[in-house]
């Protein structure tokens, strides 16, 4: 099994650090990355929120296989409510950050609050220090990361964050994941099968459920973003990937219903801050799926049966 999984809870503005692990109910119903990064801030954000306040939540988290050899680069994945569209929004970034992250001691980082002069957060084994730092620039204008701290973290005043650590990344089946990833990369080179379906026939595909319908291209995305993958992924490729590094045993249906959690908490987070109501093509997206209050926001049809009951009193 991998090591311990960690959440930070990190209060800018006090200087102060709770963290708590990673439970096994939380593997299970969102995995990692995008996943529970999405439950975090459904659970801990403030109702209708400034994007641009100190209030506003952003949460740091690394893929559940980041750092391992089928994501040695796994992306970070900052998740934040949007100065620009006043809804949940995200953005992955490929690196050796989510890696470190890892290594340092945590999986998962909330920020809350800002700090009272720019800050860096010194991450490593499994603390968390504040430094105030002076005359730090980026001139960087085409890095991913500068345009993220500027844009994602200011509100934050964190200018920086470094992570070092000791802490093992331990797997279940090494050997198995080197000759799997060996094979997986050994078979780009090959033709297709023949009588293969069409890709795009299958991503035009439609999953049904409980709060309206998801296309089959956005679940694949979203297991992507759960396992710091970045991408679309082949569910079997997923569940063997899931299962060589971790253990756990998961189907495709089962990939399916969690990719389709993670989605439905943001869209049910969306319709809570007022997308059902607002004018433009994302509105409209939303009502064309069904995804309206009248229709997600319902306790026995919706949060019992995607089992995320325990943010009723957050969403409805």
């Amino acid at each position: 099994m991998t090591t311990d999984r960690r959440i930070a809870l990190v209060n800018l503005g006090r200087c102060e650090v709770e963290t708590f692990p990673v439970s096994m109910d939380l593997e299970q119903r969102f995995l990692g990355g995008s996943g529970v990064a999405t439950y975090l801030f459904c659970k801990h954000a403030p109702k209708m929120v400034d994007p641009g306040s100190a209030d506003n939540l952003c949460i740091v988290s690394a893929g559940y296989l980041s750092g391992t050899l089928s994501a040695p680069l796994g992306a970070v994945v900052l998740t934040s409510k949007s100065t620009a569209t006043g809804l949940m929004a995200r953005v992955c970034v490929d690196g050796p950050f989510a890696a470190e992250m890892r290594r340092a001691g945590f999986d998962h980082l909330v920020l809350k609050g800002r700090a009272k002069n720019k800050t860096c957060l010194l991450i490593r084994d499994g603390r968390i220090e504040f430094k105030e730092v002076h005359g730090l620039r980026d001139n960087s204008l085409f890095d991913p990361c500068a345009v993220l701290r500027k844009d994602v973290l200011a509100a934050k005043n964190v200018v920086a964050m470094a992570c070092s650590g000791t802490v093992a990344l331990e797997v279940k089946d090494p050997e198995g994941i080197i000759a799997y990833e060996k094979k997986l990369i050994e078979s780009i080179d090959e033709p297709p099968a023949p009588n293969t379906p069409d890709q795009d026939g299958q991503d035009s595909q439609i999953m049904e459920g409980p709060a309206g319908s998801i296309k089959l291209k956005e679940i694949k995305q979203s297991i992507g973003q759960c396992l710091g993958l970045g991408c679309e992924l082949n569910f079997q490729t997923a569940a063997d990937r899931i299962l060589l590094n971790t253990g756990l045993a998961l189907n495709e249906d089962e990939l399916k219903q969690i990719a389709y959690r993670c989605i439905i908490m943001e869209r049910i987070y969306n319709i809570r801050e007022g997308i059902a109501t607002s004018q433009g093509r994302q509105a409209d997206d939303y009502r064309e799926n069904g995804w309206t209050r009248k229709a997600v926001v319902k306790k026995t049809k919706v949060f019992d049966p995607l089992r995320i009951d325990d943010l009723w009193d957050r969403l409805k």
